[in-house]
C-alpha cells in the first residue's frame, strides 16, 4: 500500500488560508445537510502528557479519518491519517500544525461573515501567538477593517506580532496596552490559553460579533459569564464536544440563564438559523475545533499534493 506524507512545509506550499476557508465552508453546509459522521475529542492521559483522538468521517467526499496529537510538557505535535471511504484505505499521513491552525482560522472567519454587522469598522485580537495569525487572516479575508488592534498581556508581543503581519498582510495593524481597546470593537476575537476570564460584558460594543478561540477543555475559560448571558445569538462548533470541553458555557448553564437547547452549531450557519438580526445585537462563536474541518482541509492538502508531485511515498 502507497501511503504520501505530507510535512509541514509541504502544506504551507500547498494551501492558504482562502483554501481554508473554502474547505471549512463545503464541509459546514455537509453538516448541515447532516451528511457528515463525528465523534467529539477523546483524550487519553498518561503521567508526562495527553494523547488526543479527533475522528469524522466524509463519506460523500470519498474520505474519512482522524486527527491524532500528543501535548507533553507543554509541546504538541499534530497529525491527521486521511482514509479512503471506497475501500478503508490510508491514503495520506500529514503533518497538521499549520493545517490546524488554517482550519481554526477559517471556521472563526466563516462565523464573522455570517454573524457580524455588514460594514464592521474595527477589528480586535486579544492574544498575538500562532492562532492569532490565521485569526487575522481570515477576518481580513472576509471584511475590511478600518481599525484593527492586537493585544497581549505582554506589549512586545503584541508589537512583534504587529509589525510582523503588517507586512505580510499589507494592512495597518495597532498594537494596544489596553485590553478594553482590543475588547471594545465591532469583532472581537480571543485566542488565549487563559484559565479565567479575559473578556467582560462592560468592554462590549452594542452589535459586536465575538470569536472565542482560545478554550477547549472545562477548566479554561476567556469569556466572563456576563459575556455569554449578553449574546443574543450563540453558535458553537459542535453542542456534544462542547458538552465535554466548553468551560466558558459552565457558569451559565449552571445557573439556568444557558440551556444548551439555546445554541446553535456551527452547521446552522448554513441553513439559515445562525444570522444576525439587528446592527445591536451581539453574537458569539465558540470554537473548539472540530474533526470534519481537519478532514476536510486535509482532502485538499492530499488531492493538491497528488498533483504537483508534492511529499513523500511510503511503502506500507
Amino acid at each position: 500500500m502507497m501511503v504520501l506524507q505530507i510535512n509541514e512545509e509541504d502544506v504551507k506550499r500547498l494551501v492558504n488560508i482562502n483554501d481554508a476557508i473554502y474547505a471549512v465552508e463545503a464541509v459546514g453546509k455537509s453538516i448541515a445537510a447532516g451528511k457528515t459522521v463525528q465523534i467529539p475529542r477523546a483524550r487519553l492521559r498518561m503521567s508526562n502528557g495527553f494523547l488526543h483522538l479527533m475522528p469524522a468521517s466524509l463519506e460523500e467526499e470519498g474520505y474519512f479519518g482522524y486527527k491524532a496529537y500528543t501535548s507533553f510538557h507543554g509541546k504538541a505535535r499534530f497529525f491527521v491519517h486521511l482514509f479512503d471511504s471506497r475501500n478503508g484505505e490510508l491514503r495520506a499521513i500529514i503533518d497538521a500544525d499549520k493545517l490546524g491552525q488554517l482550519r481554526t482560522g477559517a471556521a472563526s472567519g466563516i462565523a464573522t461573515r455570517v454573524l457580524a454587522k455588514k460594514t464592521p469598522g474595527s477589528l480586535g485580537i486579544i492574544g498575538s501567538g500562532y492562532q492569532a495569525e490565521s485569526q487575522l487572516t481570515a477576518a481580513l479575508a472576509v471584511h475590511k477593517f478600518t481599525s484593527i488592534r492586537i493585544f497581549s498581556r505582554n506589549f512586545d508581543h503584541a508589537a512583534d506580532f504587529c509589525k510582523r503581519m503588517s507586512v505580510e498582510t499589507k494592512v495597518d495593524l495597532q498594537p494596544v496596552m489596553k485590553i478594553e481597546d482590543a475588547g471594545s470593537c465591532d469583532v472581537v476575537t480571543t485566542t488565549t490559553s487563559a484559565a479565567s476570564p479575559v473578556l467582560f460584558k462592560e468592554m462590549l460594543k452594542s452589535g459586536c460579533h465575538i470569536n472565542a478561540v482560545g478554550g477547549n477543555t472545562l477548566i479554561k475559560r476567556e469569556l466572563d459569564e456576563h459575556v455569554v448571558d449578553a449574546a443574543d445569538t450563540i453558535v458553537i462548533d459542535n453542542i456534544e464536544q462542547g458538552k465535554l470541553e466548553c468551560g466558558d458555557f459552565i457558569p451559565s448553564l449552571e445557573k439556568g440563564r444557558l440551556h444548551w437547547g439555546d445554541v446553535l452549531e456551527f452547521g446552522d450557519l448554513f441553513n439559515g438559523r445562525a444570522a444576525r438580526k439587528s446592527d445591536t445585537e451581539i453574537t458569539l462563536f465558540k470554537s473548539q475545533g472540530i474533526a470534519p474541518w481537519d478532514v476536510a482541509l486535509a482532502k485538499v492538502i492530499f488531492e493538491r499534493a497528488l498533483q504537483q508531485n508534492i511529499g513523500t511515498r511510503l511503502q506500507l
